[in-house]
């Protein structure tokens, strides 16, 4: 009975920790210049803009430029404007951690704060931005690491349901939601026998699940693309929400994010998926170089799990896993860059950019992966993603090159919105600091009472 109730305690507590105290950034008010800094646009192949300006109103931008700030049309800025002096500063614009599951968990160890999965095989119509969390702890952790948006992915089963991309500001589900439905996720089967350690199955038992798994899919697909097309026809008028949700990546409308490591996962996926008419894109892609010309054939794009990572196999370099985005991009693969990792560190998203910039990628390519490249496979490369007239003001000013350990977010904008660089973490820090301060004043000698002063 004591464990029960401890347990049932934890759980409560848990979801009672997990409510951020951090309130939501207003919409903005007033215009903002950024001016004197040195501005990343992430546009592809424009250079760095030195002593550049920016200047955003009404959660957009309406100018960038070089020198003195000048309106859209050439005219002076704004008389009103709140201007900021980033001299030595770098602004980029916002980062997408991709493939994750921020906010739809908080504590890997209370099954109450995990959102992650539902339960059977085949969920399409299950969509992540409906189950994230607007008051998780961890998204303000996230942003003090230059992450303003996620695509947040479901897990579990074969079809695991729809992807979501958030801004990581707001007070309900419907602020957060971008793009509710920005693809659909698929766990791809593995093609090779695991290994003994892994596993009790055979490599006989293994295949025959994995052709059990496969079949599965095919029939779940064909029922799919049959209702679709007695839907198109004005056959039936019965709605299947599970099918319903799959007609336009049926027809390659909404990307398939196929989740798969290894070479012949990858083959296979894509073989399937573009037979099927579908549009595939691969999240994992550690075995990506073996397949290249299948994934440039087909226009596949890759999303990079964890360049911070151990190589999978013995006979790899040690740096295989650095140097998987800058070998596919020099390919002419697309590729973002994630994670890979629990949610509570999609603050280092920035570092895996980083470390792949150091082994090969160009540093805007780099930069690209974790901007523009995910703001594209979502949908939304006219709105968010770079720095340039028109787009959403999601911005990063940094104070030192936002590829280096040392930098650190200052400020940052989410469509012109002043974020709280702050977090739960930050408060702790004020907190002990204070704590462990040198003492002021008059030292007591130890064991001894000191004197109380009263107020006249």
């Amino acid at each position: 009975m004591t464990n029960l109730l401890s347990i049932f305690i934890a759980t409560q507590l848990s979801g009672i920790f997990a409510q951020s105290t951090i309130v939501p950034a207003p919409a903005q008010t007033t215009p903002i210049i950024i001016e004197h800094a040195i501005i990343h646009t992430a546009i592809q192949n424009a250079p760095v803009i030195q002593d550049g300006f920016v200047i955003m109103d009404n959660g957009i931008i309406v100018s960038v430029g070089t020198g003195a700030p000048t309106g859209p049309q050439g005219e002076a800025p704004p008389a009103n404007a709140q201007r900021i002096n980033a001299t030595g500063m770098h602004l980029t614009p916002g980062f997408i951690s991709s493939a994750t599951t921020l906010g739809l968990i908080e504590t890997q160890q209370v099954r109450a704060t995990d959102d992650r999965a539902e339960f059977g095989p085949f969920h399409p119509e299950v969509a992540a931005w409906i189950a994230v969390n607007p008051d998780s702890n961890l998204i303000p952790v996230a942003r003090l690491g230059g992450v303003l948006l996620a695509l947040v992915f479901p897990q579990g089963g074969n079809v695991s349901g729809e992807a979501s991309l958030i801004r990581l500001n707001g007070w309900t589900n419907d602020d957060l939601a971008v793009v509710p439905d920005a693809g659909t996720v698929l766990q791809w089967p593995s093609t090779e026998p695991a290994p003994r350690w892994v596993t009790t199955k055979n490599s006989s038992e293994q295949e025959k699940e994995r052709r059990i798994t496969l079949r599965a899919f095919d029939d779940f697909f064909d029922a799919a693309q049959a209702y679709s097309k007695a839907r198109s026809a004005n056959i039936t008028t019965k709605i299947d929400l599970r099918f319903e949700r799959l007609r336009d990546v049926l027809d390659g409308s909404r990307p398939l994010f196929i989740e798969a490591a290894s070479a012949g996962q990858i083959e296979s996926a894509i073989l399937w998926s573009t037979r099927r008419g579908m549009k595939p894109i691969i999240v994992g892609g550690k075995g990506a170089p073996a397949v290249v010309d299948l994934l440039i054939a087909h226009k596949v794009p890759v999303i990079v799990q964890g360049v911070l990572s151990l190589p999978r196999f013995a006979h790899e370099d040690y740096d295989s896993a650095y140097t998987l985005p800058a070998r596919l991009v020099a390919k002419g693969i697309e590729v973002a860059i994630a994670t890979g990792d629990e949610p509570s560190n999609d603050r280092n998203l920035v570092h895996h950019a980083a470390m792949a910039a150091s082994f090969g990628m160009a540093r805007e390519e780099a930069l690209a992966a974790i901007t523009r490249i995910p703001a594209q496979l979502c949908g939304v490369g006219d709105r968010y993603g770079v720095i340039s007239v028109g787009h959403s003001a999601t911005l990063l000013l940094h104070d030192g090159d936002p590829l280096e350990v040392k930098s650190n977010v200052r400020s940052a904008w989410l469509d012109g919105r002043s974020i709280e660089m702050k977090s739960h973490q930050t408060e702790l820090k004020k907190k002990y600091d204070q704590k462990y301060a040198p003492k002021t004043g008059t030292a007591t000698t130890s064991g001894s009472t000191p004197a109380i002063h009263h107020s006249p």
